[in-house]
């Protein structure tokens, strides 16, 4: 499929809340406004269950459920890549160039005030900025969702899951949640 020069969104996406729905849908009224296609990129595994195994961290909805969520908002094309170690090591400048650049050619880039990739996320927002413009890739800033001005994050939803809150998780995600068994092989 050619996809011309994208706007893309790049993130984890677990859970795909309302504060990442916000995202995708800034993506999606950009991709129609500019006659473009809408492009997200997204991880598996999630970067926390191989950066820390040893921690209590969970994925909110397995990949699957995620991308039915993320195509649900209307998005055109998923792109799922192998999250490893060696990726992992990858600088945000790394990042950009292969993929952003030279494997999408991307157009525009949408993200929110607290974005970071790269190697320990050194490739904050500003940095991720002024990289994306030198490289010819237009950055589509969008404010941080609240709700009750608290800003709506996957870690939150986690919390409240942890301490049994599935009200305030269904609230922060936007519809109810709905705990993942894991069927052993």
């Amino acid at each position: 499929m050619a996809l011309g020069r994208p706007v893309v969104a790049v993130g984890s996406f677990d859970g795909v809340h309302l504060g990442h729905c916000r995202i995708l849908r800034y993506l999606v009224a950009y991709a129609h406004e500019h006659s473009v296609r809408s492009v997200v990129v997204t991880f598996d595994p999630h970067p926390q269950q191989l950066l820390c195994p040893e921690s209590d961290f969970f994925v909110i909805n397995p990949l699957e459920r995620n991308l039915e969520l993320i195509g649900a908002q209307g998005v055109d094309v998923a792109v799922v890549l192998p999250f490893t170690e060696e990726f992992s090591k990858l600088a945000y400048s790394q990042f950009v160039a292969r993929y952003l650049v030279e494997g999408l050619h991307a157009g525009a880039l949408v993200m929110g005030p607290n974005h970071a990739m790269g190697h320990n996320r050194a490739g904050n927002h500003d940095l991720l900025k002024q990289l994306c413009e030198q490289s010819g890739i237009h950055v589509v800033e969008i404010p941080e969702l609240t709700l009750h001005e608290i800003g709506v994050h996957s870690s939150k939803i986690r919390r409240a899951i942890r301490a049994g809150d599935t009200e305030e998780a269904a609230r922060l995600l936007g519809y109810p949640y709905v705990e993942q068994q894991k069927i052993d092989g």
